[in-house]
């Protein structure tokens, strides 16, 4: 059943059906979470905040944008909103579920390595680049979803991914310049 129907099933007092649009984004939305908060224990409480929220807000939803995105954008509040009462900086994690669990421990180490070696230098990046980066690469929004959840233009989407790319070219091309004259 489409997210749309769902939601208008919902609407109509069928409240149980809501349990199915949580079971969709669960796994996709604390993934997502997991790349701003980090800590485990906070990605659990915000998802759950975000569903509550999505929940009680779900007669303002629009079909003009994804259920997903919109989503992801009350997630994205509420984790800001979690991250400025502890006064934190917004971090990029890599998530090591990446990592082939049928790997040898050398290929998974070394897996591993070079996973903190791009987080490192996405750190390098500013932050609107970076989240634009990681919605469109990790999570494989769309512009238009990128869009909702950064509440920016599709324009401003595709001027962050090009100059983020492009600032990630430079810091890399500038640490294998580094590394060759050491």
């Amino acid at each position: 059943m489409e997210d749309a129907e769902l939601i208008q099933q919902v609407l109509k007092g069928r409240h149980e059906q809501y349990g199915l649009l949580v079971q969709r984004y669960q796994e996709p939305l604390i993934h997502f979470l997991r790349g701003i908060l980090g800590a485990e224990d906070e990605v659990f409480d915000c998802a759950q905040e975000a569903f509550l929220a999505a929940y009680g807000n779900l007669w303002r939803y629009s079909d003009k944008y994804t259920f997903r995105a919109w989503l992801y954008a009350i997630a994205r509040n509420k984790a800001i909103d979690l991250m400025r009462k502890r006064k934190r900086e917004i971090p990029l994690s890599i998530d090591e579920s990446l990592v082939d669990r049928q790997m040898g421990p050398e290929e998974a180490y070394l897996a591993k390595e070079q996973a903190l070696d791009v987080r490192a230098i996405l750190e390098e990046l500013p932050e609107h680049y970076r989240q634009a980066l990681y919605l469109r690469y990790q999570q494989e929004l769309s512009y238009e979803e990128i869009s909702t959840v950064l509440n920016i233009p599709i324009s401003s989407v595709k001027t962050h991914l090009h100059r983020g790319k492009e600032k990630l070219r430079q810091i890399m091309e500038g640490r294998n310049g580094h590394e060759g004259n050491g």
